[in-house]
C-alpha cells in the first residue's frame, strides 16, 4: 500500500467509519450510483454464510483492497462491479508484538460483516488484510518483535486462523513491511506454519510483497522477503509492482510499465506464475518542494480543470500536469487512469500471472473496469 494514502485521508475528512446504507443519497448527481448500491444492499442481511459454497478460484484473478479509512468508497466500488472482483481484502486488522490481533486503528475502523456476507453469497472471497499498520503509523518492530518470539508466533498464528474461522473469512492476507534483513528466515517460516494452519481448515493464505528485480533487492526490506519460500508456502504473492517514485523522490510514474515488467520477469524465476499477482496502483501524487501527497484520480483531474492546465502522457500512457498554485508554488502531478492501468494489467496477462489486485477502491477511473476486463479475458489454455 502507498504510505502517505493514510495521512492524506486524515487531512482530506475523508478519514470516515462506513455508515449504514439504508438512504438513497438525494444529491442528483450520485442519485443513480446510490440508487444502485440501496439495490444491492437491500437484502444482505438475509445472505448467511452457512448457505453458500466456497467460490472455486478461476484464474486470472480480480482483487481489490478496501481501506478503513475510505471504506464507504471502496466498498461502494465493490458493489457497483459485483461482476467484476473474484476477492476483496479490507485493511482491517494489525498486531501486537505478543502476537495479539487487534484493529489497525480502534477508533476508526468498522468491521462490516453485513457486507462481507453479501460478497461472499455473490462468490466473492473476502481476505481480510492484517497489516503493520497500527493507530495510523508504520510499525515494523512489533512484526520483528513477534517473529523472534517463539510463543508470540504461536499465539500469533493460533489467532490469525481462529480470526478466518469465527469470522467465516475466506482466508488471511498479510502486508508485513519494512523489515529487515535479519528477519528473513524468520518471516518465511512464520508463512509456512501460518499457511499449514490455514490449510487445514480450508482457508487460503495471501501475502503481499516489496517489488525487486533480483533477491537482494534496493534495501533490507527486499532482503526481508524471500521470494521462493514465500511462493512455495502461500497461494498467492501480491507483489506491490509501485511506489517506483514516492512521496520523497523526484516526480515521476508511480508505476512505470517497463519497470513493472522487469520486477515481474524476475518474480517468475522464483514463484510460480499462477501465484504471483501482479499489483495496479490507481494513486498518483502531487509534488511541490521537494514532497509528495497521495492523490487519486477523481481529485487529480479536479486540479488539472480547475488550473486550465493539460495533462501529458508518457510513453507507457501514465498522465502527468504541472500548476502553479495561489502561493506560487509549482505542483507536478502523476497519477493513473483507463490508460496506464490497462498498460499494467496487460504485463499480467502477457506473462499469464495468477491475476492482478488493485490498491486501492474508491476515486478511481470509472473508466478502469472496463479496461482491465478487456486485458483479463482468459485464453483457452493457460488458465484453469
Amino acid at each position: 500500500m502507498t504510505r502517505v494514502d493514510v495521512e492524506a485521508a486524515r487531512h482530506s475528512g475523508r478519514w470516515t467509519r462506513r455508515r449504514p446504507l439504508t438512504v438513497v443519497a438525494v444529491v442528483v448527481s450520485a442519485a443513480i450510483v446510490g440508487l444502485l448500491i440501496a439495490m444491492a444492499l437491500s437484502d444482505r442481511d438475509g445472505s448467511s454464510a452457512g448457505s453458500r459454497e466456497r467460490p472455486e478460484v478461476t484464474l486470472p484473478m480480480r482483487i481489490g483492497y478496501v481501506p478503513y479509512w475510505d471504506q464507504e468508497r471502496g466498498f461502494d466500488t465493490a458493489l457497483l462491479h459485483l461482476d467484476f472482483f473474484h476477492e476483496v481484502s479490507p485493511v482491517w486488522y494489525s498486531l501486537k508484538a505478543t502476537g495479539r490481533i487487534v484493529l489497525a486503528d480502534a477508533e476508526n475502523t468498522t468491521v462490516d460483516l453485513r457486507t462481507v456476507r453479501y460478497l461472499q453469497a455473490r462468490g466473492i472471497r473476502v481476505t481480510p488484510t492484517i497489516t503493520n499498520l497500527l493507530e495510523g503509523e508504520w510499525n515494523p518492530g512489533v512484526v520483528q518483535a513477534m517473529l523472534h518470539d517463539p510463543r508470540a508466533v504461536r499465539r500469533h498464528v493460533r489467532e490469525l486462523v481462529e480470526l478466518a474461522v469465527t469470522q467465516d473469512y475466506d482466508g488471511i492476507d498479510i502486508d508485513y513491511e519494512d523489515l529487515r534483513a535479519v528477519d528473513r528466515e524468520r518471516f518465511s517460516e512464520f508463512l509456512g506454519d501460518l499457511a499449514a494452519a490455514l490449510h487445514a481448515e480450508d482457508k487460503v493464505l495471501t501475502v503481499a510483497v516489496h517489488p525487486k528485480v533480483s533477491d537482494e533487492g534496493y534495501d533490507e526490506r527486499n532482503q526481508a522477503q524471500d521470494y521462493r519460500a514465500i511462493g512455495a508456502a502461500v497461494d498467492q504473492v501480491r507483489v506491490m509492482t509501485y511506489e517506483y517514485s514516492w512521496e520523497t523522490s523526484p516526480p515521476g510514474p508511480v508505476a512505470p510499465a517497463d519497470w513493472v515488467d522487469e520486477v515481474i520477469e524476475w518474480t517468475l524465476t522464483e514463484i510460480p506464475r499462477e501465484k504471483v499477482i501482479l499489483g495496479v496502483v490507481l494513486l498518483g501524487y502531487d509534488w511541490s518542494e521537494g514532497r509528495g501527497g497521495t492523490i487519486g484520480f477523481e481529485e487529480a483531474r479536479a486540479l488539472a480543470r480547475e488550473h486550465g492546465v493539460p495533462v501529458r502522457r508518457s510513453a507507457d500512457g501514465s498522465p502527468s500536469f504541472t500548476y502553479e498554485d495561489s502561493a506560487g508554488r509549482r505542483h507536478e502531478v502523476w497519477y493513473e487512469d483507463a490508460v496506464s492501468v490497462r498498460a499494467k494489467v496487460a504485463i499480467a496477462s502477457r506473462h499469464r500471472l495468477g491475476g492482478v489486485f488493485f490498491w486501492r477502491l474508491g476515486g478511481e477511473d470509472p473508466h478502469v473496469w472496463a479496461a482491465a476486463s478487456d486485458e483479463l479475458q482468459p485464453p483457452r489454455n493457460g488458465y484453469r
